[in-house]
């Protein structure tokens, strides 16, 4: 009897403690959402709401402001990773960038510019930035820098300016007195001029990543010579041998290695690629082009032009190696989907071909061949590791593709809608919009990652279709906007992904931003 009463009790004891986290956790604000409202006149209301918290209880942190694009998203995203919320838009006649910590009364402005101007920026999460650039005429930039939700610092303000992680480079352009170059530190305090008043150079210059090393062009009358300084030195020194006409030239990521697209001599025939300004050129075309390097910095990847034909080269930046990967009379590089393979697609009279290439170029992969279709963009589902093609049919119809990078194993998922637009993805699911036949109603679809499966319809209800779906934690329902009778027009709906209920209106007239929660887009378009 005693045990009896001692396991009751015991049972008792942990029925309450899990009573307990689950009331601590309903009270803690749980999953959060960005929600914007807009009005008559387009101008948007920003809310932070906490999922299933009446509407009294949301916290608005913009009002009556307009969308500009100078991050990804629209307006206002969590901050990955991170307990803060970045906000960016239109308010009057200012552009307004502010940063909240979650907690936080409201944002706290980051910086305030003309609406007038042009801005363009980008984030990091761990340490928190924010880099800004500023330019209202093509000659007059500003760069801004915020750390950690501080109100940001004009650090520079010239010709030109170009902000990272390792500082700012302002160049000033004089056509009388020559071309300045200053490194200034992120937080203000150190500023050392790189180039003082030297003419002849213009905008010619170019630096590695870590700001260590700069190079520029001195060229004049069929005499081109790079030079190398070092900030804080008081001379470029000549780097490499003089050229009659350098096309183009720049660092390789490992921030030392130089390459040089020119011509040694006036009556060359054609542009040669030479490493470090010297040497036997490792390629030789009418034109050649740098057109991308893997986020290691290791290979960078070459394409050449002569005689109507295109190539492409990788070049392996460790033991100076230059394979040929593929001829054909159109190549382009589509992206670097991971940091194994990138892509190339080739073009010519006959067929699209998409190839998956190994960074140093010991495996050329076909993936996809066709001559029905022209091939539009791929994007990489980062959840499943799956390679995902838009095409388009000579009549406009849109079909989807799906392959791994490894192997050419790919299949039609979709095939000949007569529109299609690509919306997320899970390690399960594919989700888009769009209708099969000219003069169906659109809907929103879910269909599962395997060949010859079917989709499934999940909502018909929008006049102009879906935008910002996201799933939920769980991965099997969606939250999404539709837009319905007019453009402006917006609901937030939940559905589950395999449509095994009917949609669930959760916010009128709301369109949705972001969410807090791991249910970010997965699928991210190659460039």
């Amino acid at each position: 009897m005693m045990l009896k009463k001692l396991n009751t009790r015991t049972w008792l004891i942990l029925l309450l403690l899990l009573a307990t986290i689950a009331l601590l956790a309903a009270c803690s604000g749980g999953d959060q959402m960005l929600l914007a409202e807009y009005n008559r006149d387009g101008e948007a209301e920003i809310f932070l709401v906490d999922v299933g918290a009446e509407e009294t209880e949301w916290l608005s942190l913009a009002e009556d402001v307009e969308s500009t694009f100078i991050f990804e998203g629209d307006m206002a995203v969590f901050v990955p990773d991170t307990n803060r919320i970045l906000l960016w838009y239109v308010d009057g006649n200012d552009i307004r960038i502010e940063q909240m910590e979650i907690g936080d009364e409201g944002p706290a402005e980051l910086l305030e510019v003309d609406a007038d101007a042009r801005l363009f920026g980008r984030f990091e999460a761990d340490p928190f930035a924010v880099y800004l650039t500023e330019f209202q005429s093509f000659d007059n930039y500003r760069c801004y820098v915020s750390q950690d939700g501080a109100k940001a610092s004009r650090l520079a303000r010239g010709s030109l300016c170009f902000v990272n992680e390792n500082g700012v480079v302002q160049l000033d352009l004089d056509p009388d007195d020559g071309t300045t170059v200053t490194v200034i530190s992120l937080d203000g305090e150190d500023e050392t001029v790189v180039l003082d008043e030297v003419e002849d150079v213009g905008s010619r210059i170019r630096y590695n990543q870590e700001l260590t090393q700069f190079a520029y062009l001195e060229a004049d009358n069929n005499e081109a010579q790079i030079f190398l300084i070092e900030p804080g030195a008081e001379e470029g020194e000549s780097f490499g041998d003089e050229f009659a006409v350098i096309d183009l030239f720049g660092f390789f990521g490992d921030g030392e290695t130089l390459y040089v697209i020119g011509k040694l001599d006036e009556d060359d025939d054609e542009l040669g690629l030479f490493i470090n300004a010297s040497g036997e050129a490792l390629l030789e075309a009418d034109d050649i082009r740098l057109t991308g390097q893997s986020e290691d910095g290791d290979y960078a990847i070459f394409l050449t032009e002569s005689g109507g034909e295109m190539a492409a080269y990788v070049y392996s930046v460790a033991d100076g190696s230059m394979t040929e990967l593929l001829e054909d009379e159109v190549v382009t590089l589509q992206g670097f989907p991971t940091e194994d393979y990138f892509l190339l697609k080739a073009e010519n009279e006959d067929e699209n071909v998409l190839y998956s290439v190994s960074n140093d170029g010991s495996e050329v992969i076909e993936l996809l061949a066709t001559d029905d279709y022209d091939i539009l963009f791929s994007y990489m589902n980062r959840a499943a590791e799956q390679l995902l093609v838009q095409l388009r049919g000579d009549e406009s119809n849109d079909t989807v593709y799906v392959t791994s990078l490894s192997e050419a194993n790919g299949y039609f998922l979709v095939e000949d809608w007569s529109s299609l637009t690509i919306l997320n993805a899970s390690e399960e699911q594919f989700v888009f919009w769009g209708r099969e036949d000219d003069g169906d109603d659109v809907a929103l679809y879910s269909i599962p990652w395997a060949e010859d499966s079917s989709e499934v319809e999940l909502d018909d209800d929008a006049g102009f279709g879906y935008r910002s779906v996201f799933f939920t934690e769980d991965g099997r329902s969606l939250y999404y906007t539709i837009i319905d009778d007019r453009i402006g027009d917006f609901d937030v709906r939940l559905v589950p992904v395999d449509g095994s209920e009917r949609p669930e209106r959760v916010y009128r007239d709301k369109l949705l931003l972001d969410v807090s929660w791991e249910g970010e887009p997965n699928l991210e378009l190659l460039r």
